[in-house]
């Protein structure tokens, strides 16, 4: 069947509402912009190539059977919002903090025990969703307060500067004195 207008998706989530391109906007050779993608359905493994598209501005990778995300999504500056909630993650990369542009990053519902300190750089986040996450009590503390997430963001940073980058503290060892003893 022939149509003029766009074809619109409407997901379960209101905030996402998907317009196709029509089958003759395709045929007359009209190219496509998508600043956003959504891929669902149980998927467990992500193309390399996705980590090209650094024009999207929202990407959402929920409700499927991730157990990793590689270093490589630090490429995706331009993201506003991702949304990671539904997976099998057990670890982010710290490279999550490249993403300077975010301001709504969705975590819910993984198996997420630590997270980056490397987030504490993302200043313009304003949505931070850990929910259903057996994260340690000190981070959900933090994340229960009011204005939660700006203080669990200044936490994450002050424990990077003291870590130096790395997202684990490194600790110098004490001074110790030498005592020599000298047998008789």
């Amino acid at each position: 069947m022939s149509r003029n207008h766009k074809d619109k998706y409407e997901n379960s989530n209101p905030r996402r509402t998907h317009t196709f391109m029509s089958t003759e906007d395709a045929n007359s050779g009209k190219k496509s912009y998508w600043p956003e993608l959504e891929i669902t359905g149980s998927i467990r493994n992500l193309s390399p190539n996705l980590w090209q598209l650094t024009h999207l501005t929202a990407l959402y990778l929920n409700d499927n059977s991730l157990q990793r995300i590689p270093s490589e999504i630090g490429r995706l500056v331009n993201l506003r919002a991702l949304d990671l909630s539904s997976n099998k993650l057990r670890s982010l990369p710290a490279e999550l903090g490249d993403l300077i542009y975010l301001r709504e990053l969705l975590l819910n519902q993984n198996y997420l025990r630590v997270l980056p300190y490397e987030l504490g750089k993302l200043f313009q986040l304003q949505v931070l969703g850990l929910q259903g996450n057996p994260l340690s009590k000190e981070i959900l503390a933090l994340y229960g307060e009011p204005s939660g997430t700006h203080k669990l963001l200044s936490y994450m940073l002050d424990n990077l500067q003291v870590a130096g980058g790395s997202g684990f503290v490194k600790r110098t060892p004490p001074e110790r004195t030498i005592t020599w003893l000298l047998g008789r």
